[in-house]
């Protein structure tokens, strides 16, 4: 298996974010002395960065930014990718391997994605691949593929689950009105806190084993895999009021539609999301229980039921998220 030297420069990008700032604050707590470089893309979130990491280096640069990337990958020899959805992964992702290259210190990138376990290109749907540019359904299956070209060391974390703050973003509005959980498809899906996602690309980042680097490691949090309507009885029971369950696609429009196609921006951002759904479905066999992220963080990933007490009042609305 072989052994790593120790990372002394690691540069993170969405350390703003709920995935990165974990990653970050990780690094930090459990190895102090490795300098961090992190990455904003827009300069009025840098001194928020920088009140956050006082320590850090903070730079202001976008995967579409090559001559930015280039000058972030100065010096580091470690890094964490995480990008938002809908990016132009093929560009970006093209970047970042330049970037990398030029400067050719990079010694471990962890990369995070988000797919049904074996996911191919070849298996999605037709119509989601050419929807919002690919979207969310082929833009990861695309960046791994042009970082498994690249010849860099690369770890990808592949987030096996939905993310628990969901329920305080996607989900949150029809739970707070209406006390109504509304997810088209009453499909079997994996929950995992992002917190559990960032610490564990910290502690790959971080280990001086050299048997990470070529995995791609499926993360869950070992024991929540359930059905929709399942997370409806278990959030009524934790948060102390009745949840019901819509998993039809005319709650969606009702509940969800304008505030779906507010924020994408498209008219037709409501029926890509149907054609998502039912593509998670397909698919939901895939998802399972495992003791990845405890071995790789060295404790029990977040229960769905923890997380559902520890941001009750959030997720009822009682207090806005975050708070």
């Amino acid at each position: 298996m072989g052994t790593k030297e120790p990372l002394s420069r690691i540069l993170i990008f969405g350390a703003n974010g709920h995935i990165g700032g974990p990653a970050a604050a990780a690094i930090r707590r459990d190895a102090p002395a490795v300098s961090l470089r992190l990455v904003t893309h827009q300069a009025a979130s840098a001194e928020t960065l920088r009140g956050k990491f006082p320590e850090a280096e903070v730079v202001v640069s976008n995967y579409l930014d090559l001559p930015g990337l280039i000058e972030a990958f100065d010096g580091v020899d470690g890094a964490f990718v995480v990008t938002p959805d809908f990016l132009d992964e093929e560009t970006a992702m093209t970047n970042i391997v330049a970037a990398a290259r030029h400067h050719n210190e990079l010694r471990h990138l962890v990369r995070l994605v988000a797919d049904p376990i074996g996911m191919t290109i070849e298996r999605v749907p037709a119509t989601l691949k050419t929807s919002f540019g690919g979207g969310t359904a082929v833009q990861h299956l695309r960046a791994k593929h042009i970082l498994d070209r690249s010849g860099l060391p690369v770890t990808y974390i592949n987030n096996a689950a939905y993310f628990m703050d969901n329920f305080l973003t996607w989900f949150a509005d029809p739970i707070q009105r209406s006390r109504k959980l509304v997810v088209p498809r009453n499909r079997r899906m994996g929950f995992l806190d992002p917190t559990d996602t960032g610490e564990c690309a910290a502690a790959i980042l971080l280990s001086e084993s050299a048997g990470h680097i070529g995995q791609i490691y499926h993360l869950d949090n070992g024991h929540d895999v359930m059905r929709f309507d399942e997370v409806a009885e278990l959030a009524s029971k934790t948060l102390g009021e009745k949840i019901e369950f819509d998993g039809t696609d005319e709650g969606f429009e009702q509940h969800c539609g304008d505030a779906v196609r507010a924020y994408y921006g498209r008219p037709d951002a409501v029926e890509y999301y149907l054609a998502y759904f039912q593509f998670d479905q397909d698919n939901e066999t895939v998802w399972r229980k495992s003791d990845i992220v405890q071995f790789l963080i060295g404790r029990a990933a977040k229960t769905l039921e923890r997380w559902f007490a520890e941001n009750r009042e959030a997720v009822l609305g009682l207090v806005p998220a975050g708070r």
